[in-house]
């Protein structure tokens, strides 16, 4: 069947070390950062007199600046509320100082995630088999697309747009998802198939600031 094309950012399903024990660190996000977070959405140092803050990850992004995780919930002392707060995403305003941000920073974390096109796609359909792929994203290095986020569910917009041999992308593909067969993105021989992906450049790996995983 068709894969329906409708991305959900970075969605945490294990790591490389079995089930889902991944690690949810504190960052901080400056009030007066107008650019919204959605949950799922990838994220990067601030660079500038606010580093060590984080904000939404772009493209151009990571070729100065590795990864500093999946955003997963924030919370700060809302100015129109004047109550603290807990949301899944940062709509950009209404803050009354720094914002908490709690973001999934494991280095062995596993995610979900919608791809778009057909270069994450296996073999073609007359040669496709369990056992014989013919072609296969995955190994490869995989760039992301910010896509658009939803401020009604909170969820995040983002997907996988570009495989290749950059190192600085910041995520690389390490499996297909391939059920429950018949569901939304389990066809892997269809354009915006879902993938799983672990961090390649990304801060708290062993490797160089921007480097990516050799």
């Amino acid at each position: 069947m068709a894969n329906n094309f409708a991305p959900f950012g970075f969605r945490p399903v294990s790591t490389s070390n079995g089930p889902m024990n991944w690690r949810i660190s504190t960052r901080r996000i400056a009030s007066s950062d107008a650019t919204a977070i959605y949950k799922g959405d990838a994220t990067v140092p601030v660079v500038g007199p606010a580093n060590g803050y984080i904000t939404q990850a772009s493209p151009a992004a990571f070729t100065t600046a590795p990864c500093s995780g999946i955003f997963w919930g924030c919370q700060y002392l809302s100015v129109s509320q004047k109550r603290t707060v807990w949301n899944q995403y940062w709509p950009g305003s209404d803050a009354q100082g720094d914002v908490i941000a709690y973001v999934i920073d494991d280095p062995n974390a596993r995610f979900v995630v919608q791809t778009n096109g057909g270069s994450f796609q296996i073999g073609a359909a007359p040669t496709y088999s369990i056992t014989n792929f013919g072609t296969s994203p995955v190994g490869q290095y995989a760039q992301l697309n910010v896509g658009v986020g939803d401020p009604n569910t909170q969820q995040s917009g983002m997907f996988l747009d570009t495989l290749g041999a950059v190192q600085t992308y910041p995520f690389i593909v390490t499996n297909l998802v391939l059920d429950p067969p018949g569901s939304n993105g389990t066809d892997p021989q269809s354009v915006n198939n879902w993938v799983e992906v672990g961090f390649n450049n990304e801060w708290l790996r062993t490797n160089s600031a921007v480097g990516g995983i050799v």
